[in-house]
């Protein structure tokens, strides 16, 4: 009898391997036969999930997108405590947040020469600008949603490079700030979002 493959769990295996590789080796080094021996598999085995290097990098990209939008939709509450949640979600404020970002930025910047990879980046940059979006209407901003979006990219890199200078209570603290210093509601504020 044949053994039966659990796609899902495989391709999780898949793509924490391939994020390993990214953070530990740099995009240089994201090969399926890299990530194949990372997570234990015959480079064979992961051809059958992803046949190319492009489709490993754009599974990475739809891995990290859909692990953010879970996140964010767990949520519940309002103003300025759920726009804080909401957006903190996308901060490297742990480890499997760190990786993310990291495996991101470096996606990213080959989407620059890839254009393969543009519309799948491109994407991924729209969510995060849809949730600047959402946050502003959230908390009244008086800020343009396009200038909370660069802070919270410029926050989220200094996060990422930098966790002595920026640790991750400061960071929310500053966004909690921004918020609530360009904000025109103040309820809420007691609220405890409900959520990682």
């Amino acid at each position: 009898m044949p053994r039966l493959i659990d796609h899902d769990e495989r391709d999780r295996v898949i793509a924490a391997a391939a994020f390993a590789v990214l953070e530990r080796d740099g995009l240089a080094a994201l090969s399926v036969r890299r990530v194949a021996a990372e997570a234990g598999l015959a480079v064979a085995s992961l051809r059958r999930a992803f046949p190319t290097q492009h489709a490993l990098r754009v599974h990475c990209f739809e891995l990290i997108r859909s692990r953010a939008t879970d996140r964010v939709r767990s949520l519940s509450g309002s103003g300025i405590p759920l726009g804080v949640a909401v957006l903190s979600e996308l901060l490297p404020l742990d480890a499997p947040r760190r990786l993310e970002l990291s495996a991101q930025l470096q996606l990213m910047i080959l989407a620059l020469t890839d254009p393969g990879l543009r519309e799948t980046a491109s994407t991924l940059h729209g969510d995060v600008r849809r949730a600047c979006d959402a946050v502003a209407v959230e908390v009244g901003l008086t800020r343009p949603p396009a200038e909370l979006h660069a802070f919270l990219d410029g926050l989220a890199l200094h996060v990422l490079t930098e966790p002595t200078a920026v640790t991750p209570e400061e960071a929310v603290a500053l966004l909690e700030r921004y918020l609530i210093e360009n904000s025109t509601r103040r309820d809420g504020l007691d609220d405890e979002p409900r959520g990682p």
